[in-house]
């Protein structure tokens, strides 16, 4: 009786709240078309985070042009940066500023499916939705009760982000249902870094930003293993710990005796049951860590721990060594899917034991050339599947992009 009480007690907040909600979305409706447009709202895959194409882009524009582009962020932490870097930002803190600024906003940009739009005020022709998107690879699929929802979502941006011929034509068409009006094939921002050679073989050397999160004594010949587990759509073990014959201790000696650091992270929106035992040689990067940035730890990390995340294709534009951990490679293909035979297309070896993954790290590390040549076919095939673009200046490409809606 209680819990019924108290669940009715939502119920009808949430229901005020909506309705109040609506009460100020009618009160502003005129502002979204009676003031000018010049602004360019920014926001991440969540409000709290502050990483991704959406930050690239906007720290890009911020820089190098002359428009007025602002971050939504609800996190403390994130305002904090900003201020401390001269950047524009919008929140909750300050009402009437966000409202004003968000009816004037003529681009709205976003790294997932869903944008930026405080009491109704991006819904209108005159305010442009631009997906940048997150990924792309052979697991971009969509599956099961979600699938008519997330394409309903997707096709409410004006324009959505590929980073291929193949993505642009097929794959925007055939899983996402867009038509080919509103396809660009402009790239991924976050991946400009990665075409620097300069500065990749600074950031691998020097490490800067991993060494803040080792806890140990960081050398030049300390290696660092990026482990990126993706979201599956079951609950699941973080799936290293299903390796055949894995034990924590095992690990964690394996990791100081041959002087390597391993990070990880994983999918907020469905982490694993479980996580490694923090260790002085182990990092997990959570909710804590919304400054993290997995392109900058990529950029300094000697090998990359994946199984079917879109970073396995970012990572080879880097052309170091790739491991994949597949434990459940049968229940991910039977539940969500795969563009292709994904076995066939992985960039680097498979492990399904302690042992084997050992051993592949160690030949990783000893024998770097001889790994990356075994597998140098599929890293260009990967990488012309999924990201082939004329031009690798993928925030000059936007900002393009940009000029032209911006002078209409």
């Amino acid at each position: 009786m209680k819990n019924k009480k108290t669940y009715q007690l939502i119920e009808n907040n949430f229901s005020i709240s909506r309705i109040i909600k609506n009460i100020i979305s009618m009160v502003l409706f005129p502002l979204k078309y009676i003031l000018p447009k010049k602004y360019i709202i920014f926001s991440g895959t969540t409000n709290y985070n502050y990483n991704g194409n959406s930050r690239y882009l906007f720290e890009y524009l911020s820089k190098k042009s002359t428009y007025k582009v602002y971050w939504f962020t609800r996190s403390k932490i994130v305002k904090e940066h900003l201020r401390k870097n001269n950047f524009n930002y919008l929140s909750y803190s300050n009402p009437f500023k966000l409202i004003i600024v968000s009816a004037m906003t003529k681009i709205i940009m976003n790294d997932g499916d869903d944008y930026f739009n405080i009491f109704g005020l991006s819904d209108t022709k005159r305010t442009f939705k631009i997906s940048l998107f997150h990924g792309f690879g052979p697991k971009i699929t969509l599956y099961g009760e979600t699938k008519d929802v997330r394409t309903e979502r997707i096709n409410k941006f004006d324009y959505v982000n590929f980073t291929s011929k193949y993505l642009g034509s097929e794959v925007s068409r055939d899983i996402f249902g867009l038509p080919p009006r509103k396809v660009k094939i402009l790239g991924f921002p976050r991946n400009d870094l990665f075409y620097n050679n300069n500065l990749a073989q600074k950031s691998l050397v020097k490490k800067k930003s991993i060494s803040k999160l080792y806890r140990g004594i960081m050398s030049k010949t300390t290696k660092v293993i990026l482990y990126t587990p993706t979201w599956r759509p079951y609950d699941y073990n973080l799936p290293i710990m299903d390796l055949v014959g894995f034990e924590i201790k095992l690990f964690n000696n394996f990791l100081i005796e041959n002087n390597i650091f391993f990070i990880y992270s994983t999918h907020s929106a469905n982490p694993p049951r479980n996580h490694l035992e923090s260790s002085p040689n182990i990092a997990y990067i959570d909710s804590k860590y919304p400054l993290y940035d997995t392109n900058l730890t990529m950029l300094e990390s000697d090998i990359l721990l994946n199984d079917y995340s879109t970073t396995s294709v970012d990572f080879s534009i880097l052309r170091r060594p790739q491991i994949f951990c597949m434990p459940d490679y049968d229940i991910y293909k039977n539940t969500k899917g795969f563009l292709e035979d994904y076995r066939k297309s992985m960039p680097g070896q498979e492990v399904t034991s302690f042992i084997s993954f050992c051993d592949t790290v160690k030949e990783s590390i000893e024998a770097t050339r001889s790994y990356l040549k075994k597998y140098e076919d599929k890293r260009i095939t990967i990488l012309d599947k999924y990201y082939n673009l004329n031009d690798n200046n993928s925030s000059a490409n936007h900002k393009k992009f940009i000029d032209d809606i911006m002078r209409n």
